[in-house]
């Protein structure tokens, strides 16, 4: 899988991140809105982005993963999540949709053959994530997002990104 080490997560696809460092400036800068919100807009869209700049930070896909049936929360994500992100890269192509999480790096787990994302609950069952979410296109287009950490030089996994999905 290969590795970015840019922004452009931010303004294009869709992701799912979890290094605080990352998400600090999201939160900070109110692009924050509830996965129920989000749910919404595959209904009726908003004319323009209903947070100021380019990314909007979706809370609450963690929460519904860890708390549905490993199965239910990979159909869930497959028939709700999955067509609500292709809904949006049709209608907002410069925008960035990321689902915050508050896991630690340990819980994602990238399987060696398949390149394929697993998310490890807090009750230890595994959930495919990046099936869910991006289905095969995951495995060809999907990029491990990165950032400098401390000491400098250091690359620290902050998530993974999809710049469109079919």
């Amino acid at each position: 899988m290969e590795s970015i080490a840019t922004t452009v997560w931010q303004r294009r696809g869709s992701s799912v991140i979890f290094d605080k460092e990352c998400l600090k400036p999201l939160i900070s800068g109110g692009a924050v809105v509830s996965l129920r919100q989000a749910l919404t807009w595959r209904d009726s869209l908003p004319a323009s982005l209903p947070v100021p700049g380019r990314t909007i930070l979706v809370s609450g896909l963690e929460t519904v993963i860890e708390t549905m049936a490993p199965q239910d929360a990979e159909e869930f994500m497959s028939r709700r999540i999955r067509p609500l992100l292709k809904h949006l890269q049709n209608y907002w192509t410069e925008c960035g949709v990321v689902f915050g999480f508050t896991s630690h790096r340990k819980s994602f787990e990238e399987t060696a053959l398949e390149e394929e994302v697993l998310f490890r609950r807090r009750d230890r069952k595994q959930i495919r994530l990046s099936e869910g979410l991006w289905d095969g296109s995951a495995s060809i287009n999907m990029k491990r997002v990165v950032r400098e950490g401390d000491p400098p030089g250091e690359e620290v996994i902050a998530g993974y990104y999809v710049v469109h999905i079919s």
